[in-house]
């Protein structure tokens, strides 16, 4: 990694301007066409598994695993291994150390949704192979660039993200715009052997798809999402796009699902990025996101924890169990994680 590049891109995010780096000449690859691509297994088995730490590797091991995540379509869509492995590092490298919203937040939700597609058929009875490749693309880029700040934040100071987007869905937006970026940059163009119509099609299914997980869209999500399965028509594409916008949603927030240490890791690593916030409204005279204001008080954190179990993550989830049977075992960790909060609370 250029240090100096890493350098002034930090001081462009301190002057309200986020802009990606392009590793154009990283090349040494472990795999290319003399050294193809062989999946180890016991890494495809251990992408199945519901409670995967992504925090007991590093960040070079999590890039293998997301190749592996990949690895029946790089065949099925002739996909560029070269070409794969550049894009997944630089998307790796474009997110910032935030607290929560970093690589290890974004490992996490692709596979998460890999996951849950590898106990449902790949999702075949809901998607076609394109929409579940962009769905997880999406996955591992919908939060990209992301500083660390609500949409609020962004809007409040006035960014110049919040100005481009007209205080629509700011990051969410930034998210997608970069990603879609990279995608069409030579060396990451790993759908440059698509059709045209396919390439606009998978660029049609990203944008929308990390669009929905701006939790302004949680309700709307859900009820789409409800009224699609209640009559559900695989030929019907807003149907399978209802789909995809429910997984990606649900998966972003699916921290909770995770057993009992894993999910408070990341609860209180949130926390920490909210308390961040509300400081840095504090110190520019924003307005402050009282609700964001959880500090160090342990019973604060409790009450905060159950308390957007019950109000958000249980009954999204609970509907994605209603019409995906499948993901029980992540309803039972979210009641279960609820009761430990609660006993917590009684301490």
């Amino acid at each position: 990694m250029d240090d100096g590049l890493r350098k002034r891109w930090l001081e462009a995010i301190h002057n309200d301007i986020l802009s990606p780096i392009y590793f154009s000449n990283v090349e040494n690859f472990p795999y290319n066409e003399n050294r193809p691509f062989t999946p180890d297994y016991t890494k495809v088995a251990e992408l199945r598994l519901k409670d995967f730490s992504a925090f007991s590797h590093t960040k070079a091991e999590l890039r293998e695993y997301i190749l592996h995540i990949f690895y029946d379509l790089l065949d099925t869509f002739h996909i560029d291994v070269c070409k794969m492995q550049r894009l997944i590092y630089a998307l790796c490298e474009n997110y910032q150390d935030n607290p929560f919203h970093n690589f290890f937040h974004a490992f996490s939700v692709v596979q998460m949704i890999h996951s849950i597609g590898e106990h449902v058929n790949k999702y075949q009875d809901l998607l076609d192979n394109r929409e579940r490749f962009a769905l997880l693309i999406s996955s591992y880029g919908h939060d990209l660039n992301h500083p660390g700040v609500t949409n609020a934040f962004m809007i409040n100071s006035r960014h110049q993200l919040a100005i481009r987007y007209n205080d629509i869905s700011v990051l969410e937006n930034h998210h997608a715009a970069t990603l879609i970026h990279f995608l069409e940059l030579s060396g990451c163009d790993i759908f440059c052997n698509l059709s045209y119509e396919d390439q606009t099609y998978m660029r049609r299914l990203i944008i929308p798809t990390i669009l929905a997980t701006d939790m302004a869209k949680h309700k709307s999500v859900m009820e789409n999402f409800d009224r699609t399965m209640r009559e559900f028509n695989k030929e019907n594409p807003v149907h399978r796009q209802n789909v995809m916008d429910m997984l990606l949603h649900s998966s972003d927030v699916g921290n909770p699902t995770y057993k009992f240490d894993l999910a408070t890791v990341f609860s209180l690593r949130i926390i920490q990025e909210f308390n961040q916030q509300v400081i840095q409204e504090e110190q520019r005279g924003l307005p402050v996101s009282e609700f964001l204001r959880v500090g160090n008080d342990i019973k604060k954190i409790k009450q905060n924890q159950m308390g957007f179990i019950d109000a958000f993550i249980y009954p999204l989830w609970k509907l994605l169990c209603v019409h995906i049977p499948q993901t029980q075992e992540y309803v039972d960790a979210i009641e279960q994680n609820r009761k430990m909060w609660e006993e917590l609370e009684k301490l």
